[in-house]
């Protein structure tokens, strides 16, 4: 009875109140349909706390991590209580994150979103965003099953002196899951805190469209699909079928910061991953994963990302992998052309992307129809898993480095003689970093042979 009361006081004075909080856009989905998924930010943010464990200094990874989880579960008790206490007199859905201290909310009515945004503490309330997976293109292609992998020397890696071909490494990814039971991929998939589905909970990793279990393959499948085949691999379902909720996004990106078990229980962040790629995003400019990209950054996780399928106009660099804390990943061909779909530079902030370039076009990798199955496509989404695998066989020989001098090896040692394409922001895709591809075409040997020298 007092909550009934406590809301009906806050919606009252809500209806009086300034709605400058409440987004344009979300007030007119509200008016024409009644109900909304909404985000809740607060005026707190992450970036204190993050700087805060950046200068300190622990015994293990792991004890960061949970230290990182702590502190900023501390922050987003105190900054979401009253929200929580008016969302816990309600009959709605909703998830309070520690990662970004944010809150969504499934279905909210004027009369909570009016309540909520009256709170000094809300900074705003919107809509939830919805993106998608990179599309991938078919292909009529039936080039050589693997020129992906043999284009950036990953075989020629394992066999350097001191290589490896990921062992010892934790890769992960956030995608429309993984069918864990086919053979490419199957034995090196870590089950113990190996799998999140925010959709529907299930228990085991599954895929219901593909996708997924295509760029597992090219991370890490054995069969020479995959850069890194010695890694062990866990993946959460961000994307239901092509479609990516902001909420399932970012319950996914605190679940690699510091995994659970299937059901959300038992977090253990001495299991984080060191790589988590990500072959989905949309739009230019977008902010909304940046505070969890800087967390993953805070725990070692290395974050690489998709630019998209929006070419080859310039400027259709998407983000999340327009971000300047994330590698953006392009497409190349087996001809080492620019892929006609991947997005361009600049990114709407002015800085070059992508940062480098992959085999993205005609790559064949694991499928989800059968344990046996597998497709040919083409996009950025196939590119960015080359790029996370070689991030894998980088840690592997050394698990120190710093995502800078991750970044650093694979830009300092990429290919250029690469095919001639449009300028785009001012610098031919002859001189390097330019806005087509990057610092150029990885190459996994190169990267790798410096990590071993010490670069």
């Amino acid at each position: 009875m007092f909550r009934q009361l406590l809301i009906a006081a806050i919606v009252g004075l809500a209806l009086a109140a300034p709605s400058d909080k409440v987004n344009g856009q979300l007030k007119s989905v509200l008016a024409s349909q009644g109900k909304a998924n909404v985000v809740v930010t607060f005026t707190q943010g992450t970036d204190a706390v993050l700087d805060r464990i950046n200068g300190m200094r622990f015994a293990s990874r792991g004890a960061k991590i949970t230290t990182m989880k702590s502190q900023l579960e501390e922050l987003s008790a105190s900054s979401q209580k009253n929200a929580l206490s008016l969302l816990s007199g309600s009959s709605l859905t909703f998830h309070s994150l520690w990662i970004n201290n944010r809150i969504y909310i499934e279905d909210a009515t004027p009369e909570i979103v009016s309540a909520i945004a009256a709170l000094s503490e809300v900074a705003e309330v919107r809509e939830e965003y919805v993106v998608s997976i990179v599309e991938p293109i078919p292909s009529g292609n039936t080039i050589a099953a693997e020129w992906g992998i043999n284009k950036i020397e990953a075989e020629q890696a394992w066999a350097l002196p001191g290589g490896n071909n990921g062992e010892g490494v934790v890769v992960s990814s956030i995608d429309t899951g993984a069918r864990a039971t086919h053979e490419a991929i199957r034995n090196n998939h870590r089950a113990e805190y190996g799998w999140m589905d925010p959709y529907t909970s299930t228990a085991n990793p599954m895929d219901g469209n593909g996708h997924g279990t295509h760029v597992m393959g090219t991370i890490a499948g054995s069969g020479g699909i995959g850069v890194a085949p010695g890694a062990q691999w866990i993946a959460c379902r961000g994307c239901s079928t092509s479609s990516c909720t902001e909420t399932a996004l970012s319950r996914c990106g605190q679940w690699i910061a510091c995994p659970t078990l299937p059901n959300g229980q038992s977090p253990d962040c001495s299991k984080a991953p060191r790589v988590c790629s990500n072959s989905w995003g949309g739009g230019q400019g977008q902010t909304w994963y940046d505070p969890i990209i800087n967390s993953w950054q805070a725990a070692g996780i290395v974050p690489v990302f998709a630019m998209g399928n929006a070419g080859s106009g310039c400027g259709s660099a998407n983000s999340p992998g327009d971000n300047a804390n994330v590698i953006g990943v392009g497409s190349t061909t087996s001809a080492d052309g620019i892929s006609s779909f991947s997005s361009r530079g600049p990114a709407r902030s002015g800085i070059i992307k992508p940062d480098v370039s992959a085999p993205g076009s005609d790559v064949r990798s694991s499928w989800h129809t059968s344990d046996s199955a597998y497709n040919t496509i083409s996009g950025t989404s196939m590119a960015t898993p080359h790029v996370s695998g070689t991030v894998a066989l980088l840690l592997s020989q050394n698990p120190n480095l710093t995502y800078a001098q991750v970044k650093t090896l694979l830009e300092a040692n990429t290919d250029r003689n690469l095919g001639a394409a449009a300028t785009c922001g001012g610098t031919p895709p002859d001189v390097f970093p330019n806005n087509i591809y990057g610092y150029g075409r990885i190459n996994a040997r190169k990267s790798l042979a410096a990590a071993i020298s010490g670069f």
